[in-house]
């Protein structure tokens, strides 16, 4: 079963994945430059968020996601609507 996306559930999933503090992920910070994710762990990453809240997201737009910002929005676009 997917979890609800709200941008509190998904911080602590990101955390999660990360190790990180939940109260350290914000929507500014840069999946590159702040996280120091390569290819590899931003593709890590969003199947490990894609699997948690159980929404797809078009390979067109992952390209265009550079923030934890971006990758909220986009999840939230493509969540399913009830």
């Amino acid at each position: 079963m997917s979890e609800s996306l709200d941008f509190g559930a998904f911080s602590r999933r990101v955390a999660e994945f990360l190790g990180k503090d939940p109260s350290a992920i914000t929507r500014p910070i840069h999946l590159y430059d702040d996280l120091g994710l390569d290819s590899l762990g931003m593709f890590s990453l969003g199947m490990y968020v894609i699997k948690c809240f159980g929404i797809t997201l078009p390979l067109s737009e992952v390209a265009t996601i550079a923030t934890l910002g971006d990758l909220y929005d986009a999840l939230d676009r493509h969540r399913p609507t009830a």
